[in-house]
């Protein structure tokens, strides 16, 4: 307990980390990535960089824990939004939809989320990651291969598929295209090579 103050300090110090991920993702979603500073961030928070230090090993550190909280977020959400469809593939199909809808909602956090160079390895990572959005596509890529014949291997069908949902999002994202669930469909069908 401070004795001038009157009041128990501790309680901050349990919460430096969530505090500095939560003001992490206030300024990617108000203002993106690129320009965060660490310095800014501790300055807004009244915490020194020894603060930060004992949470984190570097900013490459904060961005990976910030991915992995986002990432969490957002898929307990497209699991909320998704349809009860048991077919694989429209679950994929609902899942580019989410995903489509958030870089028009949330561009900076989107952006932040997909292309940051702090989670690069989680792209290495077979298994489970850090990086819950990329494992429930993976996920959802095994059933569909259980489901229907591919001649991809399930690598490059996740890659085709996670290329096309980043690709088409950023095109909608910059007003190039408008959002049509039928081309969706009818692409994710052809890249997994169902039929019409």
């Amino acid at each position: 307990m401070n004795i001038k103050e009157g009041i128990n300090i501790v309680g901050k110090t349990n919460n430096t980390k969530n505090d500095i991920v939560t003001l992490t993702i206030r300024k990617i979603k108000e203002t993106g990535y690129q320009g965060i500073s660490l310095r800014k961030l501790l300055a807004e928070l009244h915490l020194t960089t020894g603060s930060f230090y004992k949470h984190f090993d570097s900013k490459d550190d904060l961005f990976r824990t910030v991915t992995a909280t986002l990432s969490e977020r957002l898929s307990q959400q497209a699991r909320q939004t998704a349809t009860k469809e048991k077919d694989p593939l429209v679950q994929l199909i609902d899942l580019g939809e989410f995903i489509i809808i958030q870089f028009k909602k949330q561009p900076n956090l989107m952006g932040f989320l997909f292309f940051n160079n702090s989670i690069l390895d989680l792209y290495q990572h077979n298994g489970t990651s850090h990086f819950p959005l990329l494992d429930d596509t993976h996920q959802l890529i095994k059933k569909i291969m259980a489901v229907y014949p591919t001649h991809d291997s399930e690598k490059t069908l996740f890659v085709k598929v996670w290329a096309f949902i980043q690709g088409y999002a950023m095109l909608i994202q910059n007003n190039a295209a408008d959002y049509d669930r039928v081309l969706l469909t009818n692409t994710a069908k052809e890249m997994i090579g169902v039929k019409s």
